[in-house]
């Protein structure tokens, strides 16, 4: 068993090329660099889609609190209004 693995093993290493092994090396060099670039460029775009989507949502957030407060206020000033003449008409 041993004595066929050795064989094959040297049979690749006669049959290999070292200046075709650097180039192939160079080019997968060269595509994983741009795969890097690429995945980066990608990541930055989603990082600023993120960004301007929680933006958007705070303001949109900011101005529904705006609007639901003064309705919050208005809801709250009848009940206080309405509980405080219930208390009084209990007390005469």
């Amino acid at each position: 068993m041993w004595g066929l693995a050795e064989r094959k093993a040297s049979r690749f290493g006669r049959d290999l090329d070292m200046d075709d092994l650097y180039d192939q090396l160079e080019t997968l060099r060269g595509y994983v660099q741009e795969l890097s670039r690429s995945a980066g460029r990608s990541a930055g775009q989603g990082y600023g889609r993120v960004r301007d989507f929680a933006s958007e949502t705070a303001q949109e957030a900011e101005e529904a609190m705006k609007d639901n407060l003064a309705v919050s206020l208005v809801v709250a000033l009848g009940l206080g209004v309405l509980v405080g003449y219930f208390l009084r008409r209990s007390a005469e």
